[in-house]
């Protein structure tokens, strides 16, 4: 059933009836708006990323997305900005397309306005425009004939040119305008987009939806067709599931919030200051601005990254089915493989664990057949708190090496108490090696998954103990 989406395309108002979960790439190009391009259709080429805008806290964020992925209802309200917006006056070259043209960084063309346009997204998002992560702003963008060096070669002008952007949104903004990165029509978004009606994502009446979606990054590459003749039931529609907020002693991360809006949070930074050393582990950027929690959680992958994170806090999922919710153990949450003990009624609507306090350390770790953009062949994660040298809590997570995300109960319960020692550690390994039951796949075999499980529980005392020499001489 079509249901009227509103947002504005570049400098101009869509107001129409549209299937919600038709994809943002196939309304462009059906608009005339083929600079976006049709790639791989899985989030993993960049060829048709786009920019997207929405009002938070009073300003506007904006952050590159791929359009093959997100639905129209995702969305609703939002600023979409293509390479035509960006590419106003004809034979005016804006400066991030003058650096790809200065340093050959285009030759067929295919791949260059989804580089355009993460570039230019970077620009605008007021992150540090430090070379490093300017270079993680088109870490979702691949070129197949150019050849990468010299698209570093480009952003890496286009960094030391724009070294100085201002912290400021609304100077930002001037400013790129000024020096022709922006459009003119810019200026009047933060003004517009407040006043464009839009429809709730959520059904009123009490027939259950057979999908519930969040940011929709693996059910639109799995079935795409089925989603588009399916009732479904937006979540990121709902501003209050994309909150992370503490509250008596507690953190709730809404179902809604992104991967990113994750990792940004100062509260989860506050706790977790690890975080950043491995952020650029949870896939691409545009990937991490549309993944969601909820997503990640109810995929009920056994290797997702997310997923292994916070099974580590041992928190509570909180369960909506409408009029009633519920609360379940993270631990307890998943059954069986891709199965859990949600509801066809009822949606995740918070995460919620217990802010450590005392003497805590948290870690996690993953293996991969690429280090970065590649899904894990093993992950884990620690959290553990201290009271006089001894671990007196304690939570091991593992993915990849069981048909669900494992948490190591018993070498979890076997630490307890134990103070931090390479014989306890060496028989905290052997238990955890009884818990898990790998197969063989393609990301390894079960006796390299097993093997990897073992080195990564000692990775995580080593590298929160340094001091502890001689666990190095367990592995």
């Amino acid at each position: 059933m079509n249901t009227r989406i509103s947002f504005l395309l570049n400098d101009n108002l869509i107001s129409e009836e549209l299937n919600p979960a038709a994809v943002l790439l196939d309304y462009l190009r059906s608009a005339g708006l083929t600079g976006t391009k049709e790639g791989c259709r899985e989030g993993d080429c960049g060829a048709c990323t786009v920019i997207s805008g929405q009002i938070r806290n009073n300003t506007i964020v904006y952050r590159t997305v791929n359009s093959c992925l997100i639905p129209l209802m995702n969305v609703n309200g939002h600023h979409i900005v293509t390479i035509e917006g960006l590419n106003q006056k004809k034979n005016n070259l804006t400066p991030v397309q003058h650096y790809f043209i200065n340093e050959g960084a285009s030759q067929c063309g295919f791949c260059t306005p989804g580089f355009i346009v993460s570039a230019t997204g970077f620009l605008l998002s007021g992150k540090d425009n430090s070379y490093d992560n300017i270079i993680d702003a088109i870490d979702g963008n691949i070129c197949r004939c150019t050849g990468h060096n010299s698209i570093i070669r480009a952003v890496n002008d286009l960094a030391a040119e724009f070294s100085e952007l201002p912290e400021d949104f609304h100077e930002r903004i001037e400013y790129l305008i000024r020096r022709n990165v922006l459009p003119e029509f810019f200026r009047n978004i933060e003004e517009k987009l407040p006043h464009i009606k839009t429809m709730s994502g959520q059904k009123n009446g009490n027939e259950t939806p057979k999908y519930f979606v969040g940011g929709g990054t693996d059910l639109f590459v799995q079935k795409p067709a089925e989603m588009l003749s399916s009732e479904l039931t937006f979540l990121r529609s709902s501003d209050n599931l994309n909150e992370i907020f503490e509250r008596d002693g507690f953190c709730f991360v809404g179902s809604g919030a992104t991967v990113t809006d994750i990792l940004n949070s100062p509260l989860i930074k506050d706790y977790f200051p690890g975080i950043n050393e491995f952020s650029e582990l949870f896939g691409s950027t545009p990937i991490r601005n549309s993944a969601t929690l909820g997503g990640n959680i109810n995929n009920a992958s056994p290797i997702g990254d997310m997923t292994a994170f916070f099974l580590a806090l041992d928190p509570e999922v909180i369960l909506s089915g409408g009029t009633e919710e519920r609360s379940v153990r993270l631990k307890n949450f998943f059954i069986s493989y891709k199965k859990t003990v949600r509801k066809q009624n009822e949606f995740l609507k918070y995460l919620k664990f217990r802010i450590p306090g005392g003497e805590y350390f948290f870690n996690f770790e993953k293996v991969s057949k690429r280090t970065y953009l590649d899904i894990a062949s093993v992950n884990s994660a620690v959290l553990l708190k201290l009271d006089n040298n001894f671990i007196s809590d304690i939570h091991i997570s593992a993915g990849g090496v069981f048909e669900i995300p494992k948490y190591l109960s018993a070498a979890s319960e076997f630490l307890l108490g134990k103070n931090i020692d390479p014989e306890i550690l060496r028989q905290a390994v052997e238990i955890a090696d009884t818990e898990i039951s790998p197969i063989s796949d393609a990301r390894g075999s079960e006796r390299y998954k097993r093997l990897l499980l073992s080195r990564l529980i000692y990775a995580h005392f080593i590298k929160l103990f340094p001091n502890l020499i001689d666990i190095k001489e367990t592995v």
